[in-house]
């Protein structure tokens, strides 16, 4: 009994204990709050409210100006050498079988797309004339070049007989477009000439009744490279008989006339080693008009260069025209249709003449009279 009453005690005086403790805990906390909420409201008047940042804007400082860089030059590498005033001394000799040329005219000429052609473009860059040696010098500047010799400039058609031709350019090309670059440097550039070796090409045009057509066009031509070179031509006579002198080379005989109904062509292909004087050319051959040609007074209009227009314009006669003789007359192949004669004026103060039309039907006889017009 006496125990139960002593543990009840301990258990109250516990509690007291306790109890006391945590008034004293309490008592202390409070005041700490105290403090606590005095110091703040301290603070907070003393120090003011904080502000919303302001955010400067970010100044770059200038930069100081650079020196520009240094201009640089290019100089594009050039197309051929500059011309600094230093001229090369372009020399050689002319010569036709081994014989010097006297007074061979040379042409000196700048090699470019525009005179790689049939025939040179001008200006030359320079000229000079063969001596008794057959020997030439002309002065140009460093570049590339093509060079011709003539025997004859002013008169290329001349058929000089002696088995050579009248031009030749360096490098054995008989149009300029067939020669070969001649590069001009240093102080002295050689280029000597020997002329071709010309051949006679002959023959007959005639129809397909063994007729000799006459005043068929002829020309010589060759293709090279896309380009077609002309060589020159001529005509048939009145027994349709023909010679032209050319170069030894490969070449086109070409063969043009007037048919009955309009005009006909051929062509032969040849390779020209030596003379050719056995060619026959056929073709359906027109109407052969022989005649001569005579003015309102019934003279011969002699040497007379005319044509012959057909009056039909479904007829052309690119090749109806021919030359009268000195007495006046003419042959010539024309086609079936009606036509008139016309003089060829070659000045302006030369009369136009022209006849009257005439009916064309099988070979016949006329003698056109060319009245002014």
């Amino acid at each position: 009994m006496r125990s139960m009453v002593i543990r009840v005690l301990l258990q109250a005086l516990l509690a007291v204990s306790i109890i006391a403790a945590g008034i004293v805990v309490g008592a202390q906390l409070r005041e700490s709050r105290e403090q606590l909420a005095t110091g703040q409201a301290g603070r907070a008047a003393t120090t003011p409210p904080t502000a919303v940042p302001t955010i400067a804007p970010i100044v770059t400082p200038a930069a100081t100006p650079s020196q520009p860089p240094a201009v640089r030059t290019v100089v594009p590498t050039p197309l051929r050498t500059a011309f600094t005033g230093a001229t090369t001394l372009l020399t050689g000799t002319v010569t036709m079988g081994g014989t010097p040329v006297r007074g061979a005219r040379i042409m000196v000429y700048p090699s470019n797309v525009a005179n790689h052609g049939p025939t040179p473009v001008p200006p030359e860059s320079g000229q000079a004339t063969t001596d008794d040696r057959g020997a030439y010098q002309v002065s140009v500047p460093p570049g590339t070049y093509r060079v011709g010799a003539f025997r004859d400039y002013n008169n290329p058609v001349r058929d000089f007989g002696d088995g050579f031709t009248w031009v030749t350019w360096y490098g054995d090309g008989y149009v300029i477009g067939l020669g070969k670059d001649l590069v001009v440097s240093g102080t002295t550039t050689v280029a000597d000439i020997a002329m071709l070796n010309s051949v006679k090409v002959a023959g007959r045009v005639v129809g397909r009744d063994g007729v000799g057509i006459p005043n068929a066009q002829l020309s010589l031509s060759r293709y090279v490279a896309g380009i077609q070179f002309p060589f020159g031509g001529g005509y048939t006579d009145a027994a349709g008989r023909f010679s032209l002198a050319h170069v030894a080379m490969l070449v086109t005989l070409n063969i043009s006339a007037s048919g009955k109904a309009g005009p006909v062509w051929s062509a032969m292909d040849l390779d020209l080693r030596a003379d050719r004087t056995d060619l026959v050319v056929t073709l359906d051959r027109g109407n052969i008009v022989s005649g001569t040609l005579r003015d309102t007074s019934g003279n011969p209009l002699a040497n007379t260069n005319f044509g012959v227009e057909p009056t039909d314009s479904q007829f052309t006669c690119g090749w109806c025209n021919g030359r009268s003789d000195a007495s006046g007359r003419f042959t010539i192949s024309l086609p079936s249709t009606t036509v008139r004669f016309r003089n060829w004026a070659m000045y302006p103060s030369d009369p136009d003449l022209l006849s009257q039309e005439y009916v064309i039907s099988g070979d016949q006889t006329l003698d056109p009279v060319l009245k002014p017009r």
